[in-house]
């Protein structure tokens, strides 16, 4: 009896050291409403509400300098759980040290990143109106227009894979990109013929697309998509062009082990959820089993910065 006791007692500490959240977290998003990192993050903090009654999320949007202005006061948070934050792959990984490197207050590995949420394959599109229909006759334009055209995009990918198209195919000084304050409004903006051409993430375009108030031209990946298949690659014009969109959840820096595992252990489950999964397939997002731990991520940081960074140093030259 008294062992049973003593063994009760000394699981006591154990048990109230298990962290959950008690009031409402903060997210942080760095682009305005509707892109991918939102998308996906409300369609995971639903299910985790779901299994946890009394845990609620406040988004944030913050949107500037391709989620600079939004991490630039994620690194400052407090480490206790209640704000956390949803960037970007490419351009936390990657872009953020080129086109933001001036402003920014963070490095690429300064946060706790638990998991991925999710990867989307871009999409370059163009208005309706367009006499563009093809990746060849996209880069036929960009190669011998004496006008100016616009491309839209949102964020660092984005800017990733024109720069890389641009780079492959040679592209006039006519033509440039375009920064709008996330994916949705520079989808938007080519559905408004404000633009004629854009490139976000396939996930965000798609409701656009089947709409018919934009046309796809091109998918910067290889990815087999079953709502689009027989969607044109991009590879044909600029070879090797392998980019997508992709969104973390991430903790401020020095947050408690306890913290980190409820996090993980949590949206690990909501993403491997019936419910989950089939969002994800129907909004064209791949879920990465090997990223559902920091360690997956940073395996894949690793590589995207292998890849891309010399790319995107020689662009910045």
């Amino acid at each position: 009896m008294v062992k049973k006791i003593v063994l009760a007692l000394l699981l006591i500490p154990v048990l109230a050291c298990a962290w959950e959240p008690t009031h409402p977290i903060t997210v942080s998003i760095g682009f305005a409403p509707g892109s991918g990192n939102e998308l996906a993050f409300r369609s995971a903090s639903a299910i985790v509400e779901q299994n946890n009654p009394k845990v609620s999320f406040i988004i944030e949007n913050k949107p500037g300098a391709d989620t600079v202005v939004s991490l630039n006061q994620f690194i400052l948070a407090a480490p206790d759980g209640y704000t956390i934050a949803v960037p970007s792959h490419m351009s936390l990984f990657v872009t953020n040290d080129i086109w933001e490197k001036s402003v920014k207050k963070f490095e690429w590995d300064s946060f706790i990143n638990v998991l991925t949420l999710g990867k989307s394959p871009l999409a370059v599109i163009a208005n309706v109106n367009s006499q563009v229909n093809t990746p060849k006759e996209f880069a036929r334009l960009l190669q011998t227009t004496t006008k100016p055209i616009n491309i839209a995009i949102g964020g660092g990918a984005h800017q990733m894979a024109f720069e890389y198209i641009m780079l492959k195919i040679g592209g006039t000084q006519e033509v440039k990109s375009i920064r709008y304050q996330g994916p949705l409004q520079a989808a938007t903006a080519v559905a408004g013929n404000q633009t004629e051409f854009g490139i976000m993430p396939i996930a965000v375009a798609r409701p656009l697309l089947e709409a018919k108030k934009i046309k796809l031209i091109g998918l910067t990946s290889d990815q087999h998509l079953v709502k689009f298949p027989n969607a044109p690659k991009m590879s044909q014009v600029a070879s090797g062009i392998d980019v997508n969109a992709g969104w973390l959840l991430s903790l401020p820096p020095n947050t408690p082990k306890d913290i980190i595992e409820w996090y993980q252990r949590e949206f690990s489950k909501a993403l491997t959820s019936p419910e989950y999964q089939k969002w994800a397939s129907d909004n064209l997002i791949v879920v990465i089993n090997s990223e559902f731990e920091s360690y997956g991520v940073k395996m894949y940081a690793e590589s995207l910065r292998k890849t891309f960074k010399p790319i995107a140093d020689k662009l910045a030259q």
